[in-house]
């Protein structure tokens, strides 16, 4: 089972996923993409993300090529997407590259689903997520077009917190997207806004909503926290099971 964690930068999805995965961890058998990533090269425990993020396109690559037929129109169409309004730039390399380790990661956790659950942190959903940066506008027809053709997991948990909340945690974050590495309010709240704005359009999408929970990770207290965390690993043993 592919479970993919969405959501915009401070929302606070990757700490959910780690804490969801260690609870899950008590009662069967689950992996995040990263680890199930690394392990291929027999490292263990790697945490800086640049490092993570070349492990990843290094292994995933010949999985990705092998999987370009499959996966042409949603390729073809996302970089059009994400390359409207701008030249060929550095941005534009990263995002190339940012695309062929979403698909390849997931050809990969595809390929180990039959024995455990595999939790995807920045998966080929998020590829919306680079649209926000072209400042370009999308129409809902787009968004639902990219729906139609990213490869999907088995379950979507779309993460979302207030704004000011996701601001806040933004400016504070020691690795924001490099898209995104100022210190203005201002700037940042226009791309907050701007995810918040095609995330909630991409979940309207019919091949979505049929697989989708959505979680409001407020500042909870410790206590409220942790029975988030038990609500969302309950919910995905009981989607796992036979319905």
């Amino acid at each position: 089972m592919i479970v993919e964690f969405i959501g915009s930068t401070g929302a606070g999805k990757t700490t959910l996923l780690k804490a969801v995965q260690r609870r899950l961890a008590e009662t069967t058998h689950v992996t995040d993409s990263i680890s199930l990533v690394t392990s291929r090269l027999g490292l263990r425990n790697v945490t800086n993300p640049t490092v993570q993020n070349l492990i990843q396109e290094l292994v995933s690559l010949p999985f990705f090529i092998r999987s370009l037929h499959q996966h042409q129109a949603f390729i073809v169409y996302t970089i059009r997407m994400f390359s409207r309004n701008s030249d060929f730039s550095i941005g534009t390399l990263n995002n190339l590259r940012s695309l062929e380790r979403k698909i390849g990661v997931y050809e990969i956790a595809r390929r180990h689903t039959h024995d455990q659950i595999i939790l995807v942190d920045e998966g080929p959903i998020l590829a919306a997520h680079m649209f926000v940066f072209t400042r370009a506008s999308f129409t809902s027809e787009e968004i639902a077009q990219f729906a139609s053709l990213v490869p999907l997991p088995d379950l979507v948990v779309y993460v979302r917190a207030p704004i000011d909340t996701v601001i806040k945690r933004t400016l504070h974050r020691p690795d924001p997207p490099r898209e995104m590495n100022s210190k203005s309010p201002a700037l940042t709240e226009s791309y907050v806004q701007g995810a918040a704005t095609i995330l909630d359009q991409l979940v309207e999408a019919a091949p979505i909503q049929c697989r989708l929970l959505i979680v409001e990770n407020r500042d909870f207290t410790e206590l409220g926290y942790n029975a988030l965390v038990d609500d969302i690993a309950e919910y995905i043993l009981k989607y796992r099971s036979p319905r």
